[in-house]
């Protein structure tokens, strides 16, 4: 089992590449990854909502060779609409902070604000593909999941 420093260090090198859409890094001892899943401009015929999702994933690192797992979920969405001769402006957000598991697929009208494609847009959301990555690097050290 390698220890738990070497594997907090080696962790941003190991589990960051290209073809992910998220991003690892390491904050105390947890190995933490966080995925903005969606920042985007949604057009409709009578209003236009921002919609922005992140996803943060944590593996908390304890010295008997063990890590604990937490997911948070944030969402932010903001708007603008006209209905029956009246404008309407509104906000909202939502937060969790827990266990979960989900996998989703979103597409619209609109503009992802970190691309700048605009036109019919998609995002995809699976919290396995930013678990299994992780998990499998700890498991290769020799690491137990509690």
């Amino acid at each position: 089992m390698l220890d738990k420093q070497s594997v907090l260090a080696g962790a941003p090198n190991a589990l960051n590449r290209q073809d992910i859409p998220f991003q690892v890094t390491v904050e105390g001892n947890a190995i933490v990854a966080r995925w903005k899943w969606m920042d985007a401009r949604f057009f409709a015929p009578h209003e236009v909502t921002d919609e922005a999702r992140s996803y943060t994933f944590t593996a908390t690192l304890y010295d008997n060779g063990t890590w604990q797992e937490n997911d948070q979920i944030q969402n932010k969405s903001s708007g603008i609409g006209f209905s029956k001769g009246s404008l309407k402006l509104g906000t909202s957000s939502q937060s969790f902070k827990g266990k979960t598991s989900q996998k989703s697929f979103q597409f619209g009208l609109g503009q992802n604000k970190e691309t700048g494609q605009t036109g019919l847009v998609g995002f995809k959301f699976d919290t396995s593909l930013v678990k299994q990555h992780i998990r499998s690097y700890l498991t290769y050290y020799g690491w137990r999941q509690v």
